[in-house]
């Protein structure tokens, strides 16, 4: 979402060109890098990342190093040589028939031989892609052991010239999960030997990997592409067979299919199976976005395989879906697709702790990515004190309780912000005006002497808060045509379309546009939240009450979604369970009182028609005097508003039962002369402060609430 141009094309909203990958705006410039959290297995400790540890064992060597006939083909014309003709055996040295060109598919070296004066071949390791791996000895430093890698046919020009590709990229590179280079002796590359287990040989193996290994796995081989990609490589063969899980790290193993961003020369490479379409390859070239496709692919792969084994699907359904949703992006058509590495990167991190918090029902959260974080909550009533319209605007309350469910309008104007793209011109004069005045900020937004994206979004985000839907249309649809045919696979226009909607309350139309957003980005909260509201706006209560428990079990900030719980229970007639959901709100909140507020308000509501039990109001009136109402002040006019509310109810559940079984309220025996007394009293401190009509409304209240010995 930018006017910056690369590659012919508008620059993504993630910073990065869509077509050579590059990041075109800078990161902000960080003077000082935290350290690195330690890392502890099993997702126990600070680094939801560490893997749990695979046994080394000894390396399985090769006893009968033959080459698959299928794989048999020239190096030079690239037909297929060496095939069995009838009872004749398939030929693993000659000529081609085709070109005369000579080929060999024999292993070069044998056990006992030596490399370069140092280095021992212990065995035939394995067969890659372009060439033999052996597993070899260092003799200088004789508990080393290391893999040489040599080209399987000599006169194979395309393998020779990726062998030397791969060695030229090795080199240079330094990455924990990418196989390390040691040297280049004679032809061969000297890497480091990874004891482990492939991805594919565990699969070939069945053996059960959990979910959060799935995801785990993806976050490490996109951190290992992504540091290729800035250094302007792609991998263009990321699969099963080239992942290893080694100890309690997994790396990107045979890089032997490496070329460089744009190169859109030599033979195709990549297994069929994972690479991107070569339609799209015959359109684009190898390009950043053909190499998201291949982890795609892989994840789709794994996942498949870790769903199969999972035994409590039910507990993690919903971060499969989002898990599923992120490869469907992956391997989407090339514009739909993610964009970097690190894009998909983002939105799997936000998986993966959803993931965690499902599994083991606390959050894991993460610093916000595509959206702001919010002070708004979506709440109307239900974390505030009654106000005086209780007792003035009707001859007696009858003790029921609005839940404080918004308006669709007013959840428009309260839902999260996205954060302003990275490569916007306007980006960092939009964050500094986020809290201004919505009328105000359209104003600054028509000066403002350039025009962006963003800078329409925003003043449509103000327009929607204005309640002027028909200009905040006019910006949506302004700011899509900046972005051209882009705008139909940009999330943000799909979220403030459905903005757009619930300000218009068309309820269906929101859902639908969030649910969009929700397949673009499934790592974040906001349209997860968003969905939440909807399907309780429609009555989906069920549906509702998972999307909220979802954001609120990822990330214990997030009142909104735990504000929604409570309304559903109250829906649902169950007391304790909003209760229940209040209580979750941790004390540093800050809307922890409002939560508080609303516990209480709920156990003095009639809910149902049903006052309620003399247990309920005990508990209220143990809360009440730990509110932080009126200031701090002890006998402030909110608290007095409360406490009227609680004698009140008491009073009509002593009147229902002519009994009451619980202790003293507020330190105060319970009688019905007791309560009429101090909610008389209460009643008159109130019409204190009211104006002189209200105030006469509450005198009555008063004298209407006195004993009725008096007179």
């Amino acid at each position: 979402m930018t006017d910056t141009m690369c590659c012919g094309q508008p620059v993504a909203p993630t910073g990065f060109c869509d077509v050579c990958g590059q990041r075109k705006i800078a990161k902000p410039v960080t003077h000082e890098e935290p350290a690195p959290p330690p890392a502890t297995s099993s997702w126990g400790g600070t680094d939801v990342y560490a893997l749990s540890s695979v046994p080394a064992g000894d390396p399985s060597l090769l006893t009968d190093p033959g080459y698959p006939e299928r794989r048999q083909f020239c190096g030079h014309c690239h037909q297929a040589v060496g095939r069995a003709i009838g009872d004749q055996p398939p030929m693993v040295t000659g000529f081609c028939p085709n070109c005369g060109t000579p080929f060999s598919f024999v292993p070069k070296l044998e056990p006992g031989a030596v490399v370069g004066d140092r280095y021992e071949v212990i065995g035939w390791l394995a067969l890659g892609g372009l060439g033999w791996l052996y597993l070899a000895r260092d003799l200088d430093l004789p508990d080393l052991r290391v893999v040489l890698k040599g080209v399987i046919n000599p006169n194979d020009v395309t393998g020779r010239q990726l062998a030397r590709r791969e060695r030229d990229v090795l080199t240079r590179l330094d990455h924990p999960n990418i196989v390390r280079i040691i040297t280049y002796v004679d032809e061969y590359i000297v890497m480091e030997y990874v004891a482990g287990r492939t991805l594919q040989e565990m699969l070939d193996a069945d053996e059960p990997l959990r979910l959060e290994d799935v995801t785990a796995y993806g976050h490490h081989i996109l951190s290992a592409l992504q540091y290729l990609h800035d250094l302007g490589h792609l991998y263009c063969d990321l699969k099963p067979d080239n992942a290893m899980h080694t100890g309690t790290r997994l790396k990107v193993i045979d890089l032997g299919a490496t070329r460089a961003i744009g190169d859109r020369g030599g033979a195709m490479v990549g297994n069929a199976n994972f690479r991107a379409s070569d339609d799209e390859i015959a359109r684009h070239g190898l390009t950043v976005r053909s190499d998201v496709h291949t982890v795609g692919k892989t994840l789709e792969v794994l996942l498949k395989h870790a769903t199969r084994h999972e035994a409590d699907m039910d507990r993690v359904r919903f971060a499969v879906d989002s898990m599923t949703r992120l490869i469907t992006r992956a391997v989407a058509p090339y514009e739909q697709r993610f964009a970097t590495a690190a894009e998909m990167s983002e939105q799997l991190d936000g998986v993966h702790r959803e993931l965690l918090s499902l599994r083991q029902h606390k959050p894991h959260r993460m610093e916000a990515t595509r959206f702001a974080n919010t002070h708004e909550l979506l709440d109307t009533g239900l974390g505030a004190v009654p106000g005086l319209d209780r007792w003035t605007q009707r001859e007696k309350p009858d003790g029921a309780i609005e839940d404080g469910l918004p308006s669709a309008p007013v959840a428009a104007a309260r839902l999260p912000v996205p954060q302003p793209a990275e490569s916007d011109p306007v980006m960092k004069f939009l964050a500094t005006r986020s809290v201004a005045a919505p009328r105000q900020l359209l104003r600054e937004y028509e000066e403002f002497p350039a025009r962006s994206v963003e800078l329409d979004l925003a003043a449509a985000r103000a327009h929607i808060e204005l309640g002027e839907t028909d200009e905040a249309g006019e910006r949506i649809d302004r700011a899509a045509a900046m972005l051209r045919e882009w705008a139909e696979h940009d999330w943000r226009i799909s979220w403030h379309r459905g903005l757009l909607a619930l300000a218009l309350n068309t309820v269906p139309a929101a859902l639908a546009a969030f649910r969009k957003v929700y397949d673009d980005v499934p790592g974040e909260l906001a349209p997860k939240l968003a969905i939440g509201f909807c399907l309780e706006r429609q009555g989906q209560l069920a549906e509702a009450e998972r999307h909220y428990r979802v954001v609120w079990w990822r990330d214990d900030e997030q009142a909104s979604a735990l504000f929604g719980l409570a309304r559903i229970a109250l829906r649902q007639r169950d007391r304790a369970g909003a209760v229940a959901a209040l209580d979750e709100l941790p004390r540093l909140s800050r809307h922890y009182d409002a939560a508080q507020v609303a516990a209480v308000r709920v156990l003095l509501a009639r809910i149902g028609g049903e006052l309620p039990s003399v247990a309920d109001i005990d508990a209220a009136a143990d809360r009440l005097p730990r509110l932080y109402l009126d200031g701090g002040e002890d006998n402030g006019e909110t608290r007095v508003r409360l406490t009227t509310t609680l004698y009140e109810v008491a009073l009509a559940r002593l009147d229902q039962t002519g009994s009451w079984p619980g202790g003293a309220l507020l330190g105060r025996p319970v009688t019905d002369g007791g309560l009429r007394d101090r909610q008389e009293a209460a009643l008159r401190v109130l019409a204190d402060h009211a104006d002189i009509a209200r105030s006469h409304v509450l005198i009555d209240a008063a004298n209407t609430v006195r004993r009725r010995t008096r007179t």
